[in-house]
């Protein structure tokens, strides 16, 4: 019965979350509302079990001695600080968040803000090393994922139409070199010839770009943007619906019942 009474509710219920949303009438039509009552209510003591257990677990660390246990205290109490300061400021103006309020002025400003400044500018950097190693041009796929991130990157900024003229003539002029360089080790005459020609078309890219690329740039990366990069993003949007529709499908059936370990 442990299993069989939660696996009839899920079925139930999503049966019945189904049913109000394409029959918008009584009875049906109030469920789905109702429903998300019943789920802000459950998801407020799952918050309770999920606070429970984060502070018995930094509890533990802390009497074990266990390696970063002095990390586990200020947890401890910034949590209690955070929960008196704001009962206390709301008892006192009626909100914590109240101009008026020494929780808003002081804790909130000059300290959970700062904080969380910090960890989005540490993010910033993981992103960045994230990135290089995306945009490493090792394959053609690479290659052209960096050259269409250059173009959106510098278009969307106020000064890319006149850094790109730079950054482009110089990556061409580059890759012209290493043609030229590369031609004197080929042995074959055909090879020869295909990198000296390779060279000759980017010196004649870095002219074209010069006197084209400012005028068309901020188009360019509009059009990355609006055709490409959107039917990407609405591929792995169908993807994750139709994931989501076969995984709510395997839960009100019965067949997924990892929930209930």
């Amino acid at each position: 019965m442990r299993r069989e009474v939660p696996l009839f509710i899920t079925f139930i219920s999503g049966v019945l979350l189904v049913i109000a949303l394409f029959i918008p009438h009584k009875p049906f039509g109030n469920l789905e509302q109702r429903f998300n009552d019943w789920y802000i209510i459950v998801s407020g003591f799952t918050m309770i079990l999920g606070i429970d257990s984060l502070l018995l677990h930094h509890w533990n660390r802390f009497k074990r001695k266990r390696e970063g246990w002095i990390y586990s205290i200020a947890l401890i109490l910034a949590f209690f600080i955070t929960l008196i300061w704001g009962f206390y400021s709301g008892i006192k103006v009626g909100s914590p968040f109240k101009p008026n309020s020494s929780f808003l002025k002081y804790f909130y400003t000059f300290v959970f803000v700062p904080l969380q400044a910090t960890m989005f500018s540490l993010l910033a950097f993981f992103i960045a090393s994230a990135a290089y190693r995306a945009f490493r041009a090792r394959t053609f796929d690479a290659t052209l994922l960096l050259t269409a991130a250059a173009f959106v990157m510098l278009g969307r900024v106020p000064e890319g139409n006149r850094a790109s003229v730079y950054l482009f003539g110089i990556a061409l002029l580059i890759a012209a070199v290493i043609l030229l360089l590369e031609a004197k080790e080929r042995v074959s005459t055909f090879e020869k010839l295909i990198h000296y020609l390779g060279a000759i078309v980017a010196i004649v890219l870095i002219y074209i770009l010069y006197r084209v690329l400012p005028s068309y740039l901020p188009q360019i990366a509009d059009w990355i943007m609006n055709i490409p990069q959107l039917a990407a993003k609405r591929g792995i949007f169908i993807g994750i619906a139709l994931g989501g529709i076969a995984m709510s499908l395997r839960i009100i059936l019965g067949i997924e019942r990892t929930y209930l370990k």
